[in-house]
């Protein structure tokens, strides 16, 4: 089992469907139950497909390139998530999709007037599990190719999206007690140790401990992250009570 790519999977992927889930319940409780089901089911559809070509595309291309390739895609997207989750953490902030209105923290206008079938409202939800689907699906592929721990990968993901769906449309009250910011964060950080890991595999560069490095790169950007929330906090206290003149 290898548990560095299941935890990698696993955490990206909740983050994001649970976001998908958010907006979905909330669209369906604005009375468009159909349009957010239809909606969700078509936008990770589309991109389950595109990942699938996208995955049997990338397996033509030579290893070190592909290593080099999938590091600094997660490098990026991992940095992305880290960067956004110290900020959030450091400022005390939850993600809009955590509000009362999911939809107007993330300004998401939908179709209010009754209809039959809302295709706006459709659309609306099909884009929004897209997006968030698609960072999924380049994750999932990636961390699948580099590691050819497809099981680890996919399982993952499925018990994320049925965690994410149970979550919200079964016990949403408890969904503002999850510490998103920092799954986020956890998972940004564990993206940036394993990218980081294959962009020097790619590179011929020669990990001491060979795969135990990623666990000490993961010590490393976890100290660094914990380190900027620190400072980042501090420095907030001090302009806050800092008196004029």
């Amino acid at each position: 089992m290898n548990w560095s790519i299941f935890l990698a999977a696993a955490g990206s992927a909740s983050v994001e469907f649970l976001e998908t889930a958010a907006i979905a319940y909330a669209i369906a409780r604005s009375g468009y139950r159909r349009e957010a089901i239809w909606g969700t089911v078509a936008g990770l559809t589309v991109v389950a497909v595109a990942a699938i070509a996208l995955g049997s595309s990338l397996q033509l291309i030579p290893l070190y390139l592909l290593q080099i390739i999938i590091g600094s895609l997660l490098v990026w997207f991992g940095w992305g998530w880290v960067k956004k989750s110290v900020l959030r953490q450091a400022k005390g902030k939850r993600a809009g999709w955590m509000s009362d209105d999911p939809l107007e923290a993330e300004g998401i206008l939908i179709e209010t007037e009754p209809e039959n079938f809302s295709p706006l409202n459709f659309m609306i939800m099909a884009k929004s599990a897209a997006l968030e689907g698609l960072e999924v699906a380049i994750i999932v592929t990636t961390l699948g190719l580099a590691s050819a721990a497809w099981k680890e990968a996919i399982s993952a993901t499925f018990l994320a999206l049925v965690f994410s769906i149970g979550l919200v449309t079964l016990l949403h009250q408890y969904l503002l007690k999850l510490p998103e910011v920092l799954i986020k964060l956890g998972a940004g950080i564990l993206l940036m140790a394993l990218g980081t890991f294959w962009l020097g595999e790619g590179l011929n560069f020669e990990w001491p401990f060979e795969e135990f490095a990623i666990l000490i790169l993961v010590s490393l950007y976890s100290l660094a992250a914990t380190v900027a929330i620190y400072i980042l906090k501090k420095s907030q206290t001090i302009s806050e009570t800092k008196v004029p003149g």
